[in-house]
């Protein structure tokens, strides 16, 4: 048997605009020590856990798969996880059921699509397995047992106050979005919208939405700087519409190499938004923590499977966030690892309760 640890993740690392400026100090983290505090004994040496990400995406490849990775390596176990071929509901539906037949009781997935997502997550626990959606919302009400992801609201609101923060607390503004019909998308939206409203001085010119791919980011933010003139801040909250903002940013002052400096804010840590970190053309990112999302989903799993419930039956919980700027483009990494370890609280009291005796 091997005693782990209990974690659970309510990351609320919402900064405020006193501690935009400081940079972050990376802590090492002792996850061997940690599991040595544990007090739950699990019931098995193996658990059939499988983790499914609906198509190919950085956020996976870079954050979610290195926590996936580390739990693995940390609890000796062997999470299997598959990337569908298209972000649809019909091929999740196909390929969790197909790992379901295959014996796979214990799934964390990011759905799909918003609503239909749910009818997959009734369909795997009728048959007896358990879920934990994770990495974005689904429509209420949840079938799965709970969802860890960031709040998109919160990180969304604090992004665009420090935006309107560096510009001085006046100006016009771009806010550029992702797809308008998911629920994660409307939320950033209004979250932006909430921030612009406490600044007189400060409103949305153009709103940018429907961007499925960098590219149609990089073109419909590269028509909206030229038809807006002296427009000051412009901000993404999706990571696929952050990197063609950040290119279109690149291009821009490739072309106007005088023009005033305007404040570029983005979401996640792709290589064109770490580029434009580097190259001064984007001011920060907002870094959600993908790696907690894959390294503590399959822990909650194995406590589900040796019977402990959740206190709040599709409960969201939340992994949280950084900002990432100049001052912590090299610690990011180490600083989100830190931040999940010191937030740790306990599993076993205030997300999930014991099986009775």
């Amino acid at each position: 048997m091997k005693k782990l640890v209990c974690l659970i993740l309510a990351l609320a690392m919402v900064l405020t605009a006193a501690c935009f400026a400081e940079s972050s100090t990376a802590v090492n983290v002792d996850t061997v020590s940690a599991r040595e505090n544990l007090t739950w004994e699990f019931q098995k040496d193996e658990y059939k856990l499988v983790c499914y990400w609906p198509a190919p995406d950085v956020f996976f490849d870079n954050y979610v798969l290195q926590g996936l990775e580390a739990f693995n390596e940390d609890f000796g176990q062997n999470v299997e996880w598959r990337v569908g071929t298209e972000w649809t509901q019909d091929v999740e539906n196909q390929t969790c059921e197909g790992l379901r037949a295959q014996g796979f009781d214990l799934f964390y997935v990011f759905g799909a699509d918003t609503a239909g997502a749910n009818a997959l997550y009734k369909e795997l626990y009728d048959s007896g397995a358990k879920v934990v959606n994770y990495a974005g919302l689904v429509d209420d009400p949840q079938e799965s047992a709970m969802t860890l992801c960031s709040n998109v609201y919160v990180q969304a609101y604090n992004s665009a106050k420090r935006l309107i923060e560096e510009m001085g607390g006046e100006g016009t503004i771009i806010n550029v979005l992702e797809q308008l019909g998911d629920v994660n998308t409307q939320k950033r939206q209004q979250g932006v919208e909430d921030a612009v409203a406490e600044y007189e001085g400060v409103s949305i010119v153009q709103t940018l939405a429907d961007i499925t791919t960098a590219a149609q980011g990089h073109e419909k933010v590269s028509d909206a700087l030229a038809a807006n003139a002296g427009v000051k801040g412009i901000i993404a909250t999706g990571g696929t519409a952050s990197a063609g903002l950040a290119t279109a940013m690149a291009d821009y002052y490739a072309v106007n190499p005088d023009a005033d400096h305007i404040v570029c804010a983005t979401m996640d840590q792709g290589d064109e938004v770490m580029a434009g970190i580097a190259g001064g053309y984007v001011d920060y990112t907002v870094a959600q923590n993908g790696w907690a999302m894959g390294y503590v989903s399959p822990l909650i799993l194995m406590y589900m499977a040796d019977g402990w419930e959740p206190i709040n039956w599709g409960a969201h919980i939340d992994t949280g966030y950084i900002f990432i700027d100049a001052s912590n483009a090299d610690s990011w990494q180490a600083d989100i690892e830190a931040a999940a370890m010191e937030m740790i609280a306990s599993i076993e009291t205030e997300v999930l309760k014991a099986p009775e005796a």
